[in-house]
């Protein structure tokens, strides 16, 4: 092997500040404003509903544990529903 350096070290340079990620694409979706019971529909036509119902369901869920509550997705008569279920 070779005495060839594959690093180096900077001292004094500081903490590594974060960058934020990029925005979520259903962020402006009012999850955290809705009631147990109530629901939020996302009209969608019949292709685009398929084809989303996935990401939407993901990302009911993951806000749902940052919020301690839980949704169900489903397809409603319009597009995708969010329903509050606790």
């Amino acid at each position: 092997m070779s005495d060839k350096k594959r690093f180096r070290v900077y001292e004094g340079v500081g903490l590594h500040v974060p960058k934020p990620g990029r925005k979520r694409r259903w962020d402006d979706l009012p999850l955290e404003t809705i009631d147990v019971g109530d629901m939020i529909e996302i009209p969608l036509e019949e292709e685009e509903t398929a084809r989303l119902m996935r990401a939407v369901r993901s990302y009911a869920y993951r806000t749902g544990k940052e919020q301690e509550k839980k949704y169900s997705v489903g397809k409603s008569d319009y597009g995708i529903g969010i329903w509050r279920r606790e």
